[in-house]
């Protein structure tokens, strides 16, 4: 599973707001595809290789940036 985040420029733990799940790497991708949309932006093919190797934005044009990491699900910590 994968969780997607909406958090401010210094991608700061305090600024991370959870804004989709998704199930694949690939959906978790097209998930801040759609938000950027939603946004009136789009992810410029620098973001895209930087969510497909360091999972997040670098420079987004728009207000903040995305990431996103992969879980675990029914596991304890």
């Amino acid at each position: 599973m994968y969780l997607v985040y909406k958090c401010d420029n210094q991608h700061s733990y305090q600024s991370l707001d959870l804004i989709a799940v998704a199930t694949t790497k690939a959906h978790a991708i097209q998930l801040i595809c759609n938000q950027a949309s939603n946004e009136n932006e789009s992810i410029s093919d620098d973001d895209n290789y930087n969510l497909n190797n360091i999972k997040q934005t670098q420079g987004y044009k728009g207000e903040g940036e995305f990431l996103y990491q992969q879980v675990e699900v029914n596991v304890l910590f």
